[in-house]
């Protein structure tokens, strides 16, 4: 007999496991249907850097909020044959705004500022977080246990801080959502060079073909 505690401990488990809910094996979100989003993570094996460059609304922000998850846990499915991080790790989640980043990326990686860990982050996972500065129920950084026993680290910055506020750190996982200055982009770029890092973005590019579009485009740079 399935009581209303078992069904409330289920719900619990649920919004707590957040991550377990995507890209599964079977049923009607079956990861096959979303061949762009496990291309994009499959190119992580090959390339350094990677945009996920599609339409609004199809899943974009999801695509980097799941990989920067398996990377900062460890925990990585059964299916993965992406970039693979052995031992804990640093990551950045860059967005626009300090705003921005607190409703998107940060709701995405933990949850609700009102309901922790309810994110891609599992909540046993998630140590500890501290706050934001001049952002209300923002999160400066987030510490994640990893499988390895240790401890990852990710910070959440916004583009509009400016190249300065991103020198001066080795990171291993950079994820940009939105379109970032060129500037910033290329000094996430030196980031993770020496520690054999890799950025990946998502974004639809509303101001057009610019130089940072152009860079991943037939032709381009990257």
């Amino acid at each position: 007999m399935i009581t209303l505690a078992d069904i409330e401990a289920e719900e619990r488990r649920r919004r707590t496991n957040r991550i377990d809910g995507f890209f599964p094996d079977h049923g009607d979100l079956r990861r096959e249907l979303y061949s762009a989003h496990t291309e994009f993570f499959a190119a992580g094996a090959k390339y350094r850097t990677r945009v996920f460059l599609a339409a609004n609304r199809v899943g974009k922000t999801i695509a980097g909020s799941y990989e920067s998850a398996c990377h900062l846990t460890g925990e990585y499915p059964k299916w993965w044959v992406g970039k693979r991080f052995k031992t804990p790790i640093k990551a950045w989640a860059v967005g626009l705004t300090g705003k921005t980043t607190r409703d998107s990326i940060q709701t995405e990686m933990l949850g609700e500022p009102s309901s922790p860990g309810t994110g891609m982050i599992r909540a046993s996972l998630l140590r500890d977080t501290t706050p934001k500065a001049g952002v209300p129920r923002a999160v400066d950084s987030a510490y994640v246990e990893h499988i390895s026993g240790g401890v990852s680290k990710i910070v959440f910055k916004s583009s509009d801080q400016g190249r300065e506020a991103f020198q001066a750190e080795s990171v291993q996982v950079i994820w940009i959502d939105e379109e970032a200055d060129e500037s910033v982009y290329e000094e996430c770029l030196i980031r993770t060079a020496t520690v054999g890092g890799i950025v990946t973005l998502t974004f639809t590019p509303l101001l057009g073909v610019t130089p940072l579009v152009q860079k991943f485009l037939p032709q381009g740079e990257e």
